[in-house]
């Protein structure tokens, strides 16, 4: 469940539109990258600038945003576009088009209430395995131990552990 209300936060196209409104003049231009990573996932990496009028040498403002392949329903077929539209978004954030404190565009926040969507909830069992695991600790360095399995979730743990 998310803590936020998506309707609170404004599209990336609402943003280009004030922009072009208050700068006709202006340029966005955006490079995107393409990168394979080490586990060969595909990896976007976009920058934008935004310039305010032809005679700008620098940009007024930039934007950076990335997107791995896969990792989303939208990213399986789409990662490119996402990406490049994230880094608009954040690009004309930083050129003061967002409401205050609401900095992140609502596509992005999407993409931040999947990913919180993604986690399962713990079973009964899993809580009841965990308090079991901590009362029979019998000083600091079991309690310890068990802490930074479920703090760092890596090496081998138990099944039940890795759900935390």
């Amino acid at each position: 469940m998310s803590y936020f209300n998506l309707q609170d936060y404004e599209p990336v196209e609402n943003r280009i539109r004030a922009f072009w409104l208050k700068y006709p003049e202006g340029r966005l231009l955006t490079d995107l990258q393409r990168t394979e990573r080490p586990d060969g996932r595909i990896e976007w990496i976009c920058r934008t600038e935004a310039y305010t009028n032809h005679d700008d040498v620098r940009p007024q403002a930039t934007g950076f945003a990335t997107e791995i392949e896969g990792t989303s329903p939208v990213n399986r077929s789409n990662a490119s576009e996402n990406c490049e539209t994230s880094s608009i978004g954040r690009c004309l954030a930083n050129l003061g088009f967002a409401a205050k404190g609401k900095r992140p565009s609502r596509e992005e926040m999407s993409k931040a209430a999947r990913g919180a969507n993604q986690r399962k909830p713990l079973a009964k069992s899993d809580w009841e395995e965990l308090l079991k695991r901590l009362n029979a600790c019998s000083n600091s360095h079991q309690l310890k131990a068990i802490c930074c399995k479920l703090c760092n979730a890596g090496g081998k743990t138990s099944r039940t552990f890795e759900r935390f």
